[in-house]
């Protein structure tokens, strides 16, 4: 229903976009490697100007409404918290209207509503409003940024999508760079609301048409995804790929290292100076999070075709098992802090990239949009609720509690992928 929705409408869009001279499906016909070229810079520039408008600009105007807001913290966090579920509800849709070839139109209007989303934003006055317009920025969320984008690409580029997600992850690493500094200036400056209608017409103006050319130039799935010889191709696939024991263990290995994640980034800063750090050497050491995440991702395209992704993936659960063996030694060791980011942060840039491209080898390509936003709810769930779990886990036993936790979290992440690998090399 969605995509039959979807088609009409998008024809009208290209036929707009043609009638003022931008034929960028003509263009990838005549061009089409510099096309792909050009459509992934698109798409990576996209996803930059996606992720700080549609994501960081939450905790780079935080600040913002807590001073100028009467709700509260705990209720401001609770809204995004709200929109990162959304968002999980949405994936599993994403997914297949991915598969039914209509990705260039799922993500330039899954940005578009947001966009829109966010300009509402500026106007609201009560918490209701404020929560409804999170709750839509989610679905956007879901919608355009990486776990579509990325199904959309492994789908879209075959063999060269480890090597095109890490790309466009390269660049979309500075969208934090981009939301915090201009997000602060322009509240203190100008006032939150203001700050909130530039971004949202970043998004709107700049954000949308890059994923839309950009995507539109990519590409290159048949014209039969949207048969419904197709459409029951991509079913039994689906079907299938949830009857085999990989698929299951995929599902937890990677939710539960997001898991782990989320409880180490969303309370570093405390757990780091509950360790005996100043708060300066805590965000010292944080600040290398962002360098060693770029070091991990240029590693990988430095190793791929050489290295399975699989054997990469292995890698990079051991590194965050690590990095919180060495976390629970700053106390004794203050050094181990800065272990513990250079070890997680270069652990933390591959997982992202890594999920869809192990995903796509395991249990192959056919309805891959389908099966990577099913995969996308329990990661995503994961993400949004660990700030939360790691608060409680706080408050029952302190930090050493949360920190055994998150250990016994990412060994079990660990074991569940080895089992995959171990039935995987048992199939031959």
């Amino acid at each position: 229903m969605a995509s039959n929705l979807i088609t009409p409408i998008g024809t009208l869009v290209d036929r707009a976009w043609i009638a003022i001279g931008l034929d960028f499906d003509g263009f990838a016909r005549r061009n089409p490697d510099r096309a792909r070229r050009v459509g992934i810079w698109c798409l990576a520039i996209g996803e930059t100007i996606g992720y700080a408008g549609l994501y960081y600009v939450f905790s780079a105007l935080l600040f913002s409404w807590d001073a100028k807001l009467t709700w509260g913290k705990e209720w401001l966090t609770f809204a995004f918290m709200a929109a990162v579920l959304a968002g999980a509800g949405v994936s599993p849709l994403a997914g297949r209207l991915v598969d039914r070839g209509v990705g260039r139109w799922l993500l330039s209007g899954g940005m578009a509503m947001g966009a829109l989303a966010l300009f509402a934003l500026g106007w609201s006055q009560s918490y209701a409003a404020f929560f409804l317009c999170w709750l839509v920025i989610g679905a956007a969320q879901g919608a355009s940024l990486y776990e579509p984008c990325f199904a959309f690409i492994t789908r879209t580029t075959g063999a060269a999508a480890a090597r095109n997600i890490t790309l466009i992850t390269l660049v979309a690493g500075f969208a934090s760079t981009i939301a915090f500094p201009s997000g602060a200036f322009l509240a203190e400056v100008h006032g939150w609301r203001t700050a909130v209608w530039t971004f949202a017409a970043v998004v709107g103006f700049v954000g949308v048409p890059l994923l839309y050319a950009g995507a539109t130039m990519i590409e290159c799935c048949p014209e039969d995804t949207r048969t419904p010889e197709s459409i029951a191709q991509d079913r039994d696939a689906f079907r299938a790929a949830r009857a085999r024991p990989e698929f299951w263990l995929l599902f937890a290995a990677f939710p539960l290292i997001g898991l782990t994640e989320g409880l180490l980034l969303a309370h570093i800063i405390p757990i780091l100076t509950d360790s005996g750090l100043s708060l300066g050497q805590a965000v010292a050491a944080s600040a290398l999070f962002g360098p060693m995440q770029v070091a991990g991702r240029l590693a990988m395209m430095l190793l791929s075709g050489r290295v399975k992704a699989l054997a990469m993936a292995a890698m990079a659960f051991c590194g965050v098992l690590v990095a919180v063996l060495l976390l629970m030694q700053v106390d004794k060791i203050p050094v181990a802090a800065f272990a513990f980011s250079l070890v997680f942060g270069a652990s933390y840039g591959l997982i992202s990239i890594l999920k869809p491209v192990v995903t796509a080898d395991v249990l192959g390509r056919r309805a891959f949009g389908a099966i990577s936003g099913f995969m996308a709810v329990p990661f995503l769930i994961a993400l949004a609720t660990s700030p939360q779990i790691g608060a409680v886990l706080w408050r029952v036993g302190g930090y050493d509690l949360a920190l055994v936790s998150a250990a016994g979290i990412a060994a079990l992440a660990l074991v569940t992928l080895f089992a995959l690998i171990g039935r995987l090399k048992h199939q031959g």
